[in-house]
C-alpha cells in the first residue's frame, strides 16, 4: 500500500515549516503594532537667508547725464514776402541788439504801396466830408458808398504798413547772428531763410532723464556742467522738465539753464551734467529688491528670533535702485535681504549672515 507524499517528508522539514508560520504571524503582529506619529516626521531646518540691521540713512542723488549745448534762444529769420534784397547791415558772427534792422527786402516797393494807400485814404476822407457837407443834398446812397470807401481805403492803408515794417528784417532778441543767407541784389522767395539769430548767454543743455530718475528732479535744482572742449565747471540750474516722455525714447528732457557771459559754450557742443543732491535725511532707505510684493500688498519680511515675519511698507522716492521708506520701518529693525523671496510669514529662519544697511545703498557685512 502506497502513502502520501507528504507522510514520507522528513520530520526536520516540518519543524521548519512550523516556525517559519510562527514568525510570520509574530511579524504582522508587530506591523500592526507600529504607528509612525507627527513627531517623529523629520521637519525642515529653515530657509538658509541673509538678515541686516536697519540704520537711518541719506538718500542722495548722484546723476551724470550726457547732453548738448544749445542756445536759450534760436531763431531762423526770413522774409514773409520775398522779393529783392536792397540793403544788409550785419554780418556773420555779430552781436546785435533786439530791433536792429538786419536787412532790407523789397522795402521800395511797399513804401511806395504805403504812400498810395495813404493818399487814397486821404482822398476818400476828404470826399466823405464834402459829401456830409452838402446835408439832405446829398443821398443816403452817396454817404453809404462813400463811406464804404473809406473803409477799404483804411484796411489798404494798415495792410500796406504792415507789408512795408516786415520789409525790414529785424532782430525778435539780443543775440549772435551764426548764419547769414543772403547777399545785396538777390531775389529771394517768399518765406526763405535769410538769417539765423543765436542768443549764447544763458545756454541750455538738454539732457534726457529716465523714468526712474525724473521724479527726483525740480525745477531751479543746481547743475554742474562740464564739456570736453572746455577747462573747468559751469555753473547751471534745471529750467524746465517735460511732464511726459518722449514716444521714441521713454525718456523725459529736462532743459538747464547754464551762464554763458564769456561765450565758451557754444551751440552743438556735447557736455556732462552733474546733478547732485539729498533726497532724504535720517531716513530708512532700502535696496528696491529687498521688497516683496504679494498679494498682502509690498512690505518686506522681518527676522523675529528666527521666523519670518512679514510687514506692510509705504514706500516714497525712488533713487536709482533704492526707495525712501516713508512708513512701515524703523532704525533697528531686522530685515530680510536675501532669500525673502522664499518666505512665508511664520517660515524657519537659518541665519547665514547678518549685516548693517546702509552704506551707499549696500548692506555692509
Amino acid at each position: 500500500m502506497n502513502l502520501p507524499l507528504s507522510l514520507h517528508a522528513p520530520a526536520s522539514l516540518v519543524a521548519a515549516i512550523s516556525l517559519l508560520v510562527c514568525a510570520c504571524s509574530g511579524g504582522g503582529e508587530s506591523a500592526s503594532s507600529a504607528v509612525i506619529s507627527p513627531g517623529d516626521v523629520p521637519q525642515s531646518p529653515g530657509t538658509r537667508v541673509e538678515v541686516v540691521r536697519l540704520e537711518n540713512t541719506n538718500a542722495s542723488l548722484d546723476l551724470r547725464l550726457p547732453g548738448e549745448i544749445s542756445g536759450s534762444r534760436d531763431a531762423t529769420l526770413a522774409s514773409a514776402a520775398g522779393g529783392f534784397v536792397e540793403a544788409v547791415y550785419v554780418k556773420r558772427g555779430e552781436y546785435i541788439s533786439k530791433g536792429t534792422v538786419i536787412a532790407r527786402v523789397n522795402a521800395s516797393v511797399f513804401n511806395a504801396q504805403l504812400e498810395q494807400a495813404e493818399a487814397q485814404l486821404a482822398l476818400v476822407t476828404s470826399e466823405l466830408k464834402r459829401v456830409e457837407a452838402l446835408g439832405d443834398l446829398a443821398t443816403e446812397s452817396q454817404l453809404q458808398s462813400t463811406r464804404t470807401q473809406l473803409a477799404i481805403a483804411q484796411a489798404n492803408t494798415r495792410l500796406a504798413e504792415v507789408n512795408a515794417s516786415r520789409a525790414s528784417i529785424r532782430a525778435p532778441f539780443d543775440g549772435t547772428v551764426t548764419q547769414l543767407r543772403l547777399e545785396v541784389g538777390e531775389v529771394l522767395n517768399p518765406t526763405a531763410p535769410v538769417a539765423r539769430l543765436v542768443k549764447l548767454d544763458p545756454v541750455h543743455v538738454t539732457v534726457s532723464v529716465n523714468d526712474r530718475d525724473v521724479g527726483v528732479l525740480h525745477e531751479d535744482m543746481p547743475v554742474k556742467i562740464s564739456v570736453d572742449a572746455v577747462a573747468g565747471l559751469f555753473d547751471g540750474r534745471v529750467e524746465s522738465i517735460d511732464r511726459a516722455a518722449d514716444l521714441n525714447t521713454r525718456t523725459f528732457l529736462a532743459e538747464i539753464e547754464v551762464t554763458n557771459a564769456q561765450g565758451r559754450l557754444l551751440p552743438g557742443m556735447i557736455a556732462t551734467a552733474a546733478i547732485q543732491a539729498d533726497v532724504s535725511e535720517g531716513s530708512i532707505v532700502l535696496p528696491q529688491d529687498w521688497l516683496v510684493t504679494s498679494r498682502m500688498g509690498l512690505g518686506v519680511f522681518l527676522d523675529d528670533e528666527g521666523t519670518a515675519r512679514w510687514r506692510p511698507v509705504v514706500a516714497g522716492t525712488v533713487v536709482h535702485d533704492q526707495v525712501v521708506v516713508q512708513s512701515g520701518l524703523a532704525a533697528g529693525d531686522r530685515v530680510v535681504s536675501v532669500g525673502h523671496r522664499d518666505l512665508a510669514d511664520g517660515d524657519t529662519l537659518l541665519i547665514s549672515r547678518e549685516g548693517v544697511c546702509c552704506t551707499n545703498g549696500r548692506a555692509v557685512f
